[in-house]
């Protein structure tokens, strides 16, 4: 997603929370689905361009640093709750 790259992932997991509107998401065990998703992504332009733009704005709202950040935030929280 970072690259820009249009995204077809599973509908399993965390990855529909982590892509949201991003990506074409699809049953992993439904092959059907995912050959679908697969040539939609190949075969429309307009669908490609689309996730391509979404596919980046959702990885912008993703770093490193706001991880660390939010980690720490949260084992400080935790330490506090434990001292009560």
């Amino acid at each position: 997603m970072s690259c820009g790259a249009p995204v077809v992932c599973s509908n399993r997991t965390s990855l529909p929370e982590v892509v949201g509107d991003a990506a074409l998401s699809v049953d992993p065990e439904d092959t059907q689905a995912l050959v679908e998703a697969m040539r939609s992504v190949l075969s429309d332009t307009s669908l490609a361009i689309d996730l391509r733009a979404r596919s980046l704005q959702r990885a912008a709202q993703f770093s490193w640093r706001k991880t660390a950040t939010e980690t720490l935030a949260a084992y400080q929280e935790a330490l506090a709750r434990s001292k009560k």
